[in-house]
C-alpha cells in the first residue's frame, strides 16, 4: 500500500496526475458529445426510423400505383376503372350527370 501512495505522490509532484486528468476529460467528453459518440448515434438511430418508415410508405403507394397499372392492361383490363379514370382525366360526363370539380380528385 506504502509504494501506491508513494506512487501517487510522484505523480502529483510531476503533473502528470493532471495531464492524465485532462486527456481522460477529452476522450470521455468525445465518446459523448462527439461525432462518433452516444449523443449523435442517438440522434442517427432516429434518423434511420424515419427513413424506414418512408420507405415503407412509399413501397406501400407503389403496389398500390402497380395494382392501378395491372388493371389497365390489357390482359387484365377492368372497364369500370378504365371509364372511372376517363371521366376524371378527360372530364367525361354522361347526360344528366352533375360535375363537381375537386382539385385532389387524385390524392386519397
Amino acid at each position: 500500500m506504502n509504494t501506491l501512495t508513494d506512487i501517487f505522490d510522484r505523480l502529483k509532484k510531476s503533473g502528470l496526475l493532471i495531464v492524465f486528468g485532462i486527456c481522460s476529460f477529452y476522450f470521455v467528453m468525445n465518446a459523448i458529445k462527439g461525432d462518433r459518440g452516444f449523443f449523435r448515434y442517438l440522434y442517427l438511430k432516429g434518423k434511420v426510423e424515419i427513413a424506414l418508415e418512408e420507405r415503407a410508405r412509399y413501397q406501400m403507394q407503389k403496389k398500390e400505383l402497380e395494382h392501378k397499372v395491372a388493371m389497365l392492361k390489357e390482359q387484365s383490363l377492368d372497364l369500370d376503372y378504365l371509364e372511372e379514370r376517363a371521366r376524371v382525366v378527360l372530364g367525361m360526363v354522361r347526360d344528366r350527370e352533375y360535375v363537381v370539380l375537386d382539385k385532389d380528385i387524385d390524392n386519397p
